[in-house]
C-alpha cells in the first residue's frame, strides 16, 4: 500500500460516498425530506416577526397572541422534524461507518502475496478508525447544511416577496460566503491528505514496537523509539497546525461577511425607511434573517472544513477498498485423489526485480516425503509461497496429478487449493481464543477427540494437559503467554488436523527440544502413505531422516537431488550443507558466518525522517511545539491527562482572551445596530446611521483578527496537548513490565490510536468553539439585562431547562458512550490480529469466517453508538424547541411592551438579534457533549495507563559496570502473574568468565 496519497478526480469521492449512503434509500430519504420539510417553516419566521412590529409600532396587539402561537407550532414542527432528521442520520452514518470497515477488510483478505508485502497493519488500522471516524462525522453532519442551504433558498423567497433590493444584500452576502469557502478548499484539502499519511506511517512503527516489545526491551532502545516518535509527531503537528493557519482567516472572514451584511442593511434598509421604501417590520426581519444566518453559517463553515478534512480520510478508506490482489483466482476445483506434485521450470521474482527461483524442477509422490535444503537466500520459504500460491510463478508452473489428471494450479480455485494442500509457516502465528480453537481453526467442525489425535500427533498434548484450563486454556495475541516450541506444535496440530493430501512444513520444530523432536517425526514419518505426501522445508540433520528424497537448492537453482547417501557421495553443496556445527545444517555461506557481522550504516532518504529547518517567521513560530512540553513527556512527567496541559495554559489563556474579545465585539456591533434602529432609523438620523456602521466595522475588523488568532492559538495548543499525550503515553508504555504487555495486549494500540485521537478531536475542534461559546453567551445575556432586564428574563427562561435536559442526557448517554469505547477496541485489536495473520488465515480457508467475525464486532460497536444516538436525537432538537418558544415568548413579551410605550422597537430588535446568538452558542455547546463524551471516556482510559507504576527505568546509568566478573545466579525463583506454578525454582549459577555455557531442556522447562 503507498505511503503517499492521489486524490480522486473532482467529486468523484463525493458521489462514491452517497452511493453507499443511498445503499440504505429509506433512510437517506427521510434524513433528504425532513431535513428540507423542516426547515420551510422556519423560513416563515421572518414574516412573523415582521408583522408582529408592525402591529407593536401600531399599537395594536391583537395579534400578537396568534403570531406567538404561530411560532410556537412551527417549534413543535420543527421539534419533530429535527428527532427524525439527527435520528436516521446517525444511524446512516454508523451504518456507512460499519459497511465501509466490512469492505476494507474484506479486500484486504483477498490480497495476494505480493499485496500482503505491501501492506501495512499501521496503515490498516488508521484508515478504518481514524479515517472512519471522520467519514461518520461528515455524514452525521451531512442534514445540517442541507437545512441551512435549504433555510437560505426559502429565506430568500420569502425576503424576495417582502423587498427585492434588499434581498440582493443577502443574496451577495451568501455568495461571498461560498466563494471564500471554495477558495479555501485546495490547500485544506492538501495539507490534511499528508498529515493523515503521517499519521498512519506512525501508527505502523508504533505497532511494529509494541509488537517486538521484548527485542525493543533487550536492545535498550526505548528513548530511541520514544525520539523517532517525536520527531515523526512533531512534523505531523506542523502540518495540521499550518492546516488550521490556512483555515483561520476563511473562517473569520465567513462569520464576519453576516455582519457586514446587517451594516449594509442598517444603512441602506435605514434610507429606505426615511423614504417609505419599506417599513420597520420589513427591517427589523431582515435583520432578524441576516442575524439568525451567524448560527447556521458558523455551522456551515464547520462542515466545509471538517469536508475538506474527510476528503482525504474518504479516498483513503476507498484506497483500500479498492485494493485488489494481481493474482487471479482461478474456476475448477481439484478433481480426484491427489497422488503428486510437479515443479516445471519454475522461475520466480519479487516486484524489486531479484530473481529467487530459476527454472527449478522436482516432483513429490503420494507416500513419498522430500525435503527441501539450501542456504539463506536460497528459496526455501519462497518455493513454499509459490506451492500453496501466495504468488504465481514468473514462468513455468506448478501442477497437481490427481486420480482425474493433470491440473495446473493457477487453474484452480484458491479455496480448493488450500484445502488440500495445507501450510505450516516457519512463524507459528495463534490467535487469541482457547487452544482447541486454534487447533481447529481451519476445522471448526472437528470434535474434542479429533482435536486430541491432532495435538497427539504434534507432541501437544503432554503441555496442553498441563496448562490450567487443558485445552479450554485461553491464549493472548500470537500465543505469547507460550513458549515458542509449544507454539510450534500447536500450529502443525491445526495442519495435522485436516489431513491434507499435501503438506508443507517450513522447520516447525526448531524451537523444540530433541525428545519432543523426535516424538514429532515419529508421527510425520507415518503421514506420508497411498494417499497423502509431505514436504519439508529442512534446516537440522533430524529432520533430513524422514526423507525419501532431498531437493538441494542453492542461489535459486536445484543443484542436485537424491537419498541423503546419494548426495553425501556426489554433491559438494549438500556436504557443504552437512558441516554445520551440532545438528544444525551450515545455512549461511562461509563468508557470512561471522557471529557479530559488519553492517554499512544507511542513511535515510526518507522524507519522514528528514526534520524541517526551524524558521523565526510567526507561521513557523505557531507550528512547533513548545519544547517545555516534549521536555515533560520525555521526562515520564504527569500522570494525568490536565497535567499535561500546564506548558501549553498559556496559549488556551491566549486564546481564551481572543474569544472574549471577539465575542465583546460582535456584542458590541448588535448594541450599535440598536442604536442605528432607535437614533437613526426611527428619528430619521442618516448621520447617525452612518457612525454607529462605521464604528460597528471597526469592531467586525477587531472581530475577524480576534477570530482568526484564537484559531491558531488553539490549534497549536491542541496538536501541542495531542504530541505531548501521545509522547507521554508511548514513553510510559515502553517502561512496563512485559507480564503488563502480555496482558494487555490487545488494548495497547487502541489507547495510542482512538483514545489520543477523540482526545485530539475535542481539543481542536471541541474545546475552542465551546470557549467561544461559553464566553458569547455570557456577553449576550450582559447586553440582554443592560437593554432589558425584564424581557432578558423572559428571552433567558429556557437556560434552566437546557441545563437540566444535558444533565439528564449526560447520565443516561454517558454508559452507551463507554460501552462504545470498549467496543471499539475489540474491532481494532481484532482488526491488527487478523491482519498480522492473514497467510494464516487464507491458508486454512477461514476469510469468510473472519469477514464475518469482524463485521460481528463492528456491529456491535454500531449498534450501540446506535443507542446513544438515540438519547441525542431527542436532547438536539429539544433545545432547539426551546430557543424558538423563547423567541416566541421574546415576541409577545416585547411586542406588547412597544405598543404600550415601555420600550422602544430598536431594543426588540436587537433582542431578536441577540436571542438567535446567544441559543445559536448554546446548540453549538450541547453540540460539543458528543465529542466530549468520547473524550471524557478515553481520557480514563489513558489516566488509567499513566496511573500504572512503570517497573522499570530506562534512562541510561551513569554507573560502568566492571567487566571480566564471573555471572552469577543465586536461589532464583520466578513466576508468571496469575500462574500458581514458578517457572523457575531457586535456580543457582555460576558462570565464570571466559566460559560458554550452553542452557537446555525441554519445551516449557524455563529456559
Amino acid at each position: 500500500m503507498p505511503a503517499t496519497h492521489s486524490p480522486m478526480p473532482a467529486r468523484a469521492w463525493i458521489v462514491r460516498l452517497a452511493r453507499v449512503c443511498w445503499e440504505r434509500k429509506t433512510l437517506s430519504i427521510i434524513v433528504i425530506v425532513a431535513s428540507v420539510s423542516t426547515i420551510l417553516l422556519a423560513a416563515l419566521t421572518p414574516l412573523i416577526t415582521r408583522q408582529a412590529v408592525n402591529d407593536a409600532i401600531a399599537g395594536d396587539t391583537t395579534r400578537l397572541p396568534l403570531l406567538a402561537c404561530g411560532l410556537l407550532l412551527i417549534a413543535l414542527f420543527d421539534f419533530i422534524g429535527n428527532y427524525v432528521r439527527r435520528g436516521y442520520a446517525g444511524e446512516l452514518s454508523l451504518w456507512v461507518q460499519h459497511t465501509l470497515r466490512s469492505r476494507a477488510f474484506d479486500s484486504i483478505q483477498k490480497l495476494d502475496g505480493a499485496g500482503q508485502d505491501a501492506l501495512r497493519t499501521g496503515q490498516v488500522i488508521s484508515r478504518t478508525n481514524s479515517d472512519l471516524q471522520q467519514v461518520h462525522t461528515l455524514l452525521q453532519m451531512c442534514p445540517v447544511p442541507l437545512a441551512v442551504l435549504t433555510y437560505y433558498v426559502a429565506g430568500i423567497a420569502v425576503m424576495l416577496w417582502m423587498s427585492p433590493s434588499m434581498t440582493l444584500i443577502v443574496i451577495c452576502v451568501l455568495a461571498a460566503l461560498a466563494i471564500t469557502a471554495l477558495r479555501a478548499r485546495r490547500r485544506v484539502f492538501a495539507q490534511t491528505g499528508l498529515a493523515s499519511d503521517r499519521l498512519a506511517h506512525m501508527t505502523e512503527h508504533m505497532r511494529e514496537v509494541l509488537e517486538q516489545i521484548s527485542v525493543v526491551k533487550s536492545c535498550v532502545a526505548e528513548l530511541r523509539e520514544t525520539r523517532w516518535l517525536d520527531g515523526q509527531s512533531r512534523q505531523m503537528v506542523r502540518v495540521r497546525i499550518g492546516a488550521a493557519i490556512s483555515q483561520a482567516m476563511p473562517g473569520a472572514t465567513m462569520l464576519a461577511l453576516p455582519v457586514i451584511g446587517q451594516i449594509v442593511l442598517l444603512c441602506y434598509g435605514g434610507w429606505s425607511v426615511m423614504n417609505g421604501r419599506i417599513d420597520l417590520g420589513t427591517f427589523v426581519a431582515f435583520a432578524s434573517f441576516l442575524a439568525m444566518l451567524t448560527g447556521p453559517t458558523r455551522v456551515l463553515a464547520s462542515f466545509l472544513v471538517i469536508a475538506q478534512r474527510t476528503q482525504a480520510s474518504v479516498e483513503r478508506v476507498f484506497a483500500l477498498i479498492d485494493t485488489r490482489s494481481r493474482m487471479e483466482d482461478g474456476t475448477e476445483s481439484v478433481e480426484g485423489q491427489i497422488i503428486g506434485l510437479d515443479v516445471e521450470k519454475m522461475s520466480f521474482h519479487y516486484d524489486n526485480g531479484n530473481r529467487i527461483l530459476n527454472e527449478i524442477s522436482f516432483s513429490i509422490h503420494a507416500g513419498e516425503t522430500v525435503a527441501v535444503v539450501g542456504a539463506s537466500g536460497s528459496g526455501k520459504s519462497t518455493l513454499l509461497m509459490l506451492l500453496a500460491r501466495f504468488y504465481d510463478p514468473t514462468s513455468g508452473g506448478v501442477w497437481l496429478n490427481t486420480t482425474a489428471g493433470q491440473q495446473n494450479i493457477r487453474d484452480l480455485k484458491l479455496t480448493a487449493l488450500r484445502r488440500r494442500v495445507g501450510v505450516v509457516f516457519e512463524d507459528a502465528f495463534l490467535f487469541a481464543g482457547t487452544v482447541a480453537e486454534n487447533i481447529a481453526y481451519g476445522h471448526p467442525q472437528a470434535t474434542q477427540d479429533d482435536i486430541r489425535r491432532a495435538a497427539d500427533a504434534a507432541g501437544a498434548s503432554g503441555f496442553i494437559n498441563a496448562l490450567p484450563q487443558g485445552f479450554n486454556t485461553r491464549l493472548a495475541e500470537r500465543g505469547s503467554n507460550l513458549s515458542g516450541g509449544q507454539r510450534q506444535r500447536i500450529a502443525l496440530a491445526r495442519a495435522l488436523i485436516t489431513a491434507p493430501e499435501l503438506l508443507i512444513l517450513d522447520d516447525t520444530t526448531s524451537a523444540v527440544d530433541a525428545g519432543t523432536e523426535a516424538e514429532i517425526n515419529t508421527a510425520l514419518g507415518r503421514y506420508a502413505d497411498n494417499e497423502h505426501m509431505l514436504l519439508v522445508i529442512a534446516r537440522r540433520r533430524s529432520t533430513l531422516q524422514l526423507a525419501d528424497r532431498i531437493v538441494v537448492l542453492d542461489k535459486g537453482r536445484v543443484v542436485d537431488i537424491g537419498t541423503q547417501a546419494e548426495l553425501d557421495a556426489r554433491c559438494p553443496t549438500f556436504r557443504s550443507l552437512m558441516s554445520g556445527e551440532g545438528d544444525f545444517l551450515a545455512l549461511a555461506p562461509a563468508e557470512q558466518r561471522a557471529l557479530w557481522p559488519t553492517t554499512p550504516t544507511v542513511k535515510s532518504d526518507d522524507a519522514h525522517e528528514r526534520q524541517p529547518p526551524a524558521g523565526k517567521g510567526f507561521v513557523d513560530r505557531m507550528t512547533r511545539v513548545p519544547e517545555r512540553a516534549v521536555q515533560m513527556a520525555l521526562a515520564g512527567h504527569g500522570r494525568q491527562v490536565s497535567s499535561l496541559l500546564t506548558p501549553v495554559a498559556w496559549m488556551f489563556v491566549n486564546a481564551a482572551l481572543l474569544i472574549a474579545l471577539d465575542s465583546a465585539a460582535g456584542v458590541g456591533v448588535l448594541v450599535l445596530l440598536q442604536r442605528g434602529i432607535d437614533s437613526g432609523v426611527a428619528a430619521g438620523d442618516m448621520s447617525t446611521i452612518g457612525i454607529c456602521a462605521l464604528l460597528a466595522l471597526c469592531l467586525v475588523a477587531i472581530g475577524w483578527c480576534c477570530y482568526a488568532l484564537q484559531t491558531i492559538f488553539a490549534a497549536r495548543a491542541a496538536e501541542s496537548v495531542q504530541h505531548t499525550v501521545r509522547l507521554r503515553s508511548f514513553s510510559h508504555l515502553l517502561r512496563l513490565s512485559l507480564p503488563w504487555h502480555e496482558k494487555h495486549i490487545d488494548s495497547r494500540l487502541t489507547r495510542m490510536t482512538v483514545d489520543v485521537d477523540s482526545l485530539a478531536r475535542f481539543l481542536q475542534n471541541g474545546l475552542a468553539s465551546a470557549a467561544t461559546s461559553i464566553v458569547t453567551m455570557v456577553a449576550i445575556a450582559a447586553a440582554m439585562f443592560w437593554l432589558d432586564p425584564i424581557l432578558a428574563l423572559t428571552a433567558l427562561s429556557a437556560v434552566p431547562v437546557v441545563m437540566l435536559a444535558t444533565w439528564i442526557y449526560r447520565r443516561l448517554s454517558s454508559p452507551a458512550y463507554a460501552q462504545a469505547r470498549l467496543e471499539i477496541g475489540k474491532v481494532n485489536s481484532t482488526l491488527q490480529e487478523k491482519v498480522s495473520g492473514m497467510r494464516v488465515v487464507q491458508s486454512h480457508g477461514q476469510q469468510k469466517q473472519e469477514a464475518a467475525r469482524l463485521r460481528a464486532l463492528s456491529d456491535n460497536f454500531r449498534a450501540t453508538r446506535v443507542r446513544a444516538q438515540k438519547y441525542l436525537a431527542v436532547y438536539f432538537p429539544f433545545l432547539t424547541f426551546c430557543t424558538e418558544a423563547a423567541y416566541a415568548a421574546v415576541l409577545l413579551i416585547g411586542a406588547t411592551r412597544v405598543a404600550e410605550g415601555e420600550m422602544t422597537p430598536g431594543i426588540l430588535a436587537a433582542f431578536f438579534l441577540l436571542l438567535g446568538q446567544f441559543y445559536g452558542p448554546v446548540q453549538q455547546l450541547s453540540g460539543i457533549v458528543d465529542s466530549w463524551q468520547q473524550a471524557t471516556a478515553s481520557g480514563k482510559h489513558i489516566n488509567a495507563l499513566l496511573a500504572t507504576e512503570e517497573t522499570e527505568n530506562i534512562e541510561p546509568s551513569s554507573i560502568t559496570p566492571g567487566t571480566g566478573g564471573a555471572l552469577r545466579l543465586e536461589a532464583l525463583t520466578f513466576r508468571y502473574p496469575e500462574k500458581t506454578q514458578p517457572v523457575l525454582d531457586k535456580l543457582s549459577l555460576t558462570i565464570p568468565p571466559g566460559t560458554v555455557v550452553a542452557v537446555v531442556g525441554r519445551s516449557g522447562a524455563g529456559k
